[in-house]
């Protein structure tokens, strides 16, 4: 990620809630030269954290007193920005969230060459977040989401021992903020429902499930039940059918 925005490439990070996306971005600050933007309900605030990143003035200036007068109205601040951003990286954090006339004017920006480092979630990925190559940010696996929570119970003082510093990695899905979260709740005495990475592989469960209904059948055609054969039939036509309806969705899609 870092060659490619050495090299003046956009890139897209994705990853979910909580596995570190704004933990890189700013690792990247110290390494490059950047202005990072976050939206959090309001255009206009998003815009003005960019121009101060640039050093740009979010007020207009009066040319007689050189005192501020009144905020620059979101538009104006898009032409700052874009008049001084230069060379320097753009990060747009959880760009999922941003709206759509700031998703357009990310892609103007894109398209006259400047450099993004754009970081969300796998869903409204419309416009120049579909562009952009695409970065996916794999989950810890769980010595590195131990790692963390010794790390974090040492912060907070908390006594953790190897046997529970296992159950909350397994807990925390290889999310590392999840990870953080489970000693702070292990701290202040409250526990929640595991919610890390909810899914399950069941094509066991159907592959085991589509065997016994096999063999239902050729129990029906060996004693000549013909009840049966029609149930054993249609039940192994109906799961190859789904199963092959499964594969026309993305995998990411598959599991909602």
């Amino acid at each position: 990620m870092l060659s490619s925005l050495q090299q003046g490439k956009s890139i897209c990070v994705l990853g979910e809630p909580g596995a570190g996306k704004t933990h890189l971005a700013k690792l990247i600050q110290e390494q490059l030269d950047c202005a990072y933007g976050v939206y959090r309900g309001d255009n206009t605030k998003c815009l003005q954290m960019i121009a101060e990143g640039l050093g740009v003035d979010t007020h207009e200036i009066d040319e007689e007193t050189g005192e501020q007068k009144r905020a620059l109205t979101a538009k104006q601040l898009k032409d700052a920005i874009a008049a001084n951003l230069g060379e320097t990286v753009l990060i747009a954090d959880n760009a999922h969230k941003w709206t759509a006339s700031l998703k357009g004017w990310l892609e103007e920006l894109w398209e006259e060459g400047h450099t993004l480092l754009l970081l969300g979630n796998r869903r409204d990925l419309e416009g120049v977040l579909f562009k952009v190559p695409r970065l996916p940010l794999p989950a810890l696996d769980e010595q590195q989401c131990r790692s963390i929570i010794w790390t974090e119970a040492a912060k907070l003082g908390v006594a953790v021992t190897p046997p529970k510093a296992a159950e909350l990695a397994s807990k925390a899905g290889g999310n590392p903020l999840l990870a953080q979260r489970l000693v702070l709740e292990l701290q202040q005495g409250v526990e929640s429902p595991h919610d890390g990475n909810n899914y399950r592989d069941i094509t066991p469960f159907l592959l085991a499930s589509a065997g016994l209904v096999g063999a239902t059948r050729f129990i029906g055609l060996a004693t000549g039940d013909i009840f049966l054969r029609v149930v054993g039939g249609l039940a192994i036509t109906l799961f190859f059918s789904f199963r092959s309806l499964a594969l026309l969705f993305p995998k990411g899609d598959r599991r909602r």
